[in-house]
This record gives structure tokens, sequence and C-alpha cells, in this order.
């Protein structure tokens, strides 16, 4: 089953979108979806009365959607299926700034940077468990992307020394792949069919992308975007949120060619994800 055809029958929709997916994304005061088909879409509310919703993922299996809340420092979760969204639970409490969220759907495990204790940690889908795998030679930690089948997590930092790290989810052989020509890495997404990372830097306004470890960098699209932020992918698309623009923004993966703007008019685009 093809996952936009999975995520059509998880939110009970009726859109039909032509081989293009939904986006899910993170705007601060609540969780949103939209068909990336139609720029002048209008986007459903997922989930409402948001504080300050930053980072967003979901495990469909469960079906459930994760976002941490920065306001709140927290993490919360929905059950979500052709019902609707239940009551919001809080699954992480007492963190700082929870910046960057990820879920592994293989080993059901939640993993999270925070970039004011300056740690990523892990739990379970249920938020027991906790445990720190970094804390050391972190400073600030924002986007966190994971390749569960071959057991590696990725990492931004934009700290004094900007960088990009990777590591086996269980903490284990960490090395720095990406340390020059780079300052504000902000969205950080991984291309599993292709074995490529793509990273987005807001000082530099470029976005790049290497090998998984690090190597063979190539430009996508050069120092031209005004602040993007989060990318996902599908397929042979890229999408990113700009915050300067307030849209979400595609182009082609390979060349960077055929920009276009998908959704605009987002009160503050966060992180997103294809659904």
């Amino acid at each position: 089953m093809g996952i936009c055809f999975r995520i059509l029958l998880l939110f009970g929709s009726c859109w039909i979108i032509s081989g293009e997916p939904l986006l899910l994304y993170a705007n601060r005061r609540d969780l949103r979806i939209v068909d990336a088909a139609h720029e002048k879409a209008n986007a459903t509310v997922v989930v409402g009365g948001l504080e300050d919703a930053a980072a967003v993922d979901y495990v469909y299996s469960q079906g459930l959607i994760y976002w941490s809340d920065v306001s709140e420092e927290a993490i919360k979760r929905t059950f979500f299926n052709q019902s609707g969204a239940s009551t919001a639970q809080t699954v992480v409490p007492g963190l700082a700034a929870p910046d960057g969220l990820a879920c592994d759907w293989l080993g059901k495990k939640l993993y999270w940077t925070d970039s004011d204790t300056n740690r990523i940690e892990v739990a379970e889908l249920d938020g027991s468990l906790r445990k720190v795998v970094f804390w050391q030679e972190l400073d600030q930690p924002r986007a966190i992307a994971l390749d569960p089948e071959r057991g590696f997590m990725y990492w931004t930092d934009w700290g004094e020394v900007p960088k990009i790290e990777r590591a086996g989810m269980d903490g284990t052989n960490r090395s720095m792949i990406i340390s020059k020509d780079i300052h504000w890495p902000n969205g950080l997404t991984v291309d599993y069919d292709q074995q490529k990372l793509y990273w987005a830097d807001a000082k530099h306004n470029f976005i790049h992308r290497s090998n998984l470890d690090g190597s063979s960098r190539e430009v996508v699209v050069k120092g031209e975007l005004p602040h993007p932020f989060a990318l996902t992918l599908y397929e042979e698309t890229l999408f990113w949120t700009d915050w300067n623009t307030h849209s979400i923004h595609s182009c082609r993966k390979q060349t960077g060619r055929e920009q276009r703007i998908v959704h605009s008019h987002i009160f503050s685009p966060m992180d997103l994800h294809v659904a």
C-alpha cells in the first residue's frame, strides 16, 4: 500500500492527489496537513490549540502523531484515525528546548534533541525508559533524522562549532561528518533509496547533500533561500519550510530545479514530514 494512500485511509480524507504526497507540518499553534499538489489548497488542522509546536513526526503502524512544544517544555502525542484525533497526551515532560524529534518506526522508540540542556535522548513511544544518549560535545543540537534499517541517527548542531554528526542509534560509533562551510544547519532529512543526506543552512541560505558518511558533498539549491528551516523528501521531490516566506517550497531533489511554492500564508512554518 503506497504511503499516500495509507495516510488517506489514516486521516479518512476524500482527496484525490494524483501522485503528490500530503505534508504534515507544525505551525506553532497547531499541526496541519496539506495536499502538495495544489498550491492554493487549504490546510486541514489535525491538532489545534497548541502553544508552540516545533518538531513533528508520526508512527503510521500505531496511528500516532508526536510533536514537541517548546513553550510547554514537553513532547506530546495523539492517536489519530478516521474518527479524528484523541486527547493529547504528554509523554515526555520536563524538557527545556526540544527542537528536534524523530520516531523510530522499527524499534518503536522516540528520539529528540534539546538545545538548552544540550542533550540527545531516547525513550519508548510512551515516554518510559528515558535515557540520555549524548550529553558531551553538544552545543545547540537541532534537527534529528533516523535511518532505522541501517541503524544510524543524524543530527545538526548550530553552536560555536557548527556541524552535522552521526552515530549508531544505540549511541556507538559517533562521528562528525560535516564541519566545513556550515553555519546555521537547520533542516535534515535522509534519502533512504539513494543513501543521501540533505540539509539546509539558514545562514548560507542553501541546501546541500552528501553521502551518508558526509563524503561527495553537492549543492542542491545554491545560496539564494531566505531562511530554510525543515526538510522532507518524497520520491524525486524535496520539500522545505521557510521562516521568511511563511511557505512550503519544493524542487527536484537531484538538480534543485523546478522550484515552486507548495503552500503559502502559513502563520509560522516549522518542521514537516511527508505523511
